[in-house]
């Protein structure tokens, strides 16, 4: 037996699970919760009228047995619904667990009057944007993350300005903007963040129109000085070399495509 459990913001009671993954916990409310597995997708806890609510659960048997102990010390009752913010799996792969418990997929947080929740086309073609109006909690997926650099590839530039509008406009100064990956932050970094990708999109328009290839445009001072903001903890295995080249790719993609 192990403890599984690290403290964030306020002590919780120890648990002991055999073989479980580490999963850390920030106490929001006596109702809201956000819970970090080791690989640092964030997942959200609710307990509302209606149920418990888990937004983007992890994958993995082992990790989801963890997670499932973990809720249930908390609130003392299972999961009734589950939310996703987008599909990819490492926010949607232990649907079919908590499913095969006993929970509800939900596609729509319209019956859980605790939540709000907009779609907007910006990571993916279908990212949801959640606003746990009590807590004043945002969940708002892989629009936004604190430790890696932004992935706008489906909504293009103005997908992701609208989602960022449409995250601003939930809540009010003190609301806590979760990523879905990375540590949660506030309006005024996600207002930062928006700006370093324009101005990230904007220098590599400009290299490439000066005829640079992506992996000139990876060698450009400027260019690794803009992705420097990306990396606010200053990792010295932020990004790989290969995922940096990939993503100067994509972007230069998004700019053909004019979105």
């Amino acid at each position: 037996m192990r403890t599984i459990i690290f403290f964030i913001a306020l002590i919780y009671p120890v648990l002991s699970v055999a073989d479980a993954a580490e999963i850390s916990v920030t106490k929001r409310s006596a109702d809201a919760y956000i819970l970090t597995p080791t690989y640092a997708t964030n997942i959200g806890l609710f307990n509302t009228a209606k149920g418990v609510v888990l937004i983007d659960p992890m994958p993995g048997e082992g990790q989801l047995e963890a997670l499932d102990t973990l809720v249930k010390s908390i609130f003392v009752k299972p999961v009734s619904y589950i939310l996703n913010t987008h599909a990819h799996s490492d926010h949607s792969g232990g649907n079919g667990y908590f499913i095969a418990a006993g929970s509800e997929f939900i596609q729509s947080a319209d019956a859980v009057a605790e939540i709000d929740m907009v779609t907007v086309k910006s990571h993916t073609a279908n990212d949801v944007i959640f606003w746990h109006k009590p807590s004043n909690t945002i969940f708002v997926g892989d629009i936004y993350t604190t430790n890696w650099h932004p992935t706008f590839y489906a909504g293009g530039v103005a997908g992701f300005v609208a989602a960022v509008d449409a995250i601003l406009n939930l809540g009010d100064e003190s609301s806590l903007i979760v990523p879905g990956h990375g540590a949660p932050s506030d309006k005024q970094q996600l207002k930062l963040f928006r700006q370093n990708t324009l101005l990230w999109v904007a220098q590599v328009k400009v290299l490439s129109e000066q005829g640079l290839t992506a992996g000139e445009i990876k060698d450009n001072a400027e260019i690794q000085r803009i992705l420097g903001k990306f990396n606010p903890e200053h990792k010295t295995d932020f990004i790989p070399q290969p995922a940096f080249e990939r993503f100067i790719e994509r972007t230069l993609t998004v700019i053909e495509k004019g979105v």
